[in-house]
């Protein structure tokens, strides 16, 4: 769905808590890279696909795990994560990860800076991200009320580079009852045939819309 990564990669983040009464604001942050065992009743790997490589088929008794360990020196709180590994799963930099750069302002709005195009045979300009998320303000963690749109590359009416937005932010009914729901954009102004020629001039539209909806409310 459209802008859907955008809101991915900022909202419903969060933090461990320092034990009550600690005043370090930060953490000790490291992660490891080992091979684990899937506890099974079958031994042996029988899948054709992972015949030369046990990792191959994705369901292997063996496979390479990811644990972070998240604490405080000073007060001992202590977070331990645990996952199997993705594919790919180091990115080494903020510009290809897409969040932890720092946002820039443009009016009232602030706009966050999404990761670059994947390379392909169809993908946007060289160096030109996959999308930009405007907010109301510069914080660490967003929330769902900071949003104000997402914005992205698209090809104009006549064939040149233009940017697109989507707004009106609305929530969609999660398909099983008591999971959270899933934020989304319910509008586009692509089928609008509105498009905007820089990433400011997008920012500012949605800030004055946004404006406007507030005030119409």
């Amino acid at each position: 769905m459209i802008g859907l990564a955008a809101l991915a990669a900022h909202l419903e983040y969060t933090a461990p808590e320092h034990r009550e009464g600690c005043t370090t604001k930060g953490w000790e942050v490291d992660y490891r890279i080992h091979t684990e065992f899937r506890e099974s009743a079958y031994s042996g790997h029988s899948c054709p696909i992972g015949t030369e490589d046990q990792t191959a088929c994705g369901h292997g008794d063996e496979y390479r795990a990811l644990t972070v360990r998240i604490f405080c020196p000073k007060c001992g709180a202590a977070t331990r994560l645990g996952a199997e590994l993705p594919g790919h799963p180091m990115v080494y930099d903020t510009t290809r990860l897409g969040m932890g750069i720092k946002p820039r302002r443009s009016g009232q709005v602030w706009i966050y800076q999404g990761p670059p195009p994947r390379r392909g045979i169809l993908c946007d300009p060289p160096g030109d991200p996959q999308w930009y998320l405007v907010a109301r303000r510069n914080a660490p963690r967003l929330a769902f009320e900071d949003i104000v749109g997402a914005i992205e590359p698209a090809t104009g009416p006549r064939g040149g580079a233009a940017y697109t937005v989507s707004y009106d932010l609305t929530e969609m009914s999660p398909p099983t009852p008591g999971e959270r729901p899933t934020p989304v954009f319910a509008r586009h102004s692509r089928l609008d045939s509105l498009f905007f020629p820089t990433v400011p001039a997008a920012a500012r539209w949605l800030d004055e819309h946004a404006a406007l909806e507030t005030t119409v409310d």
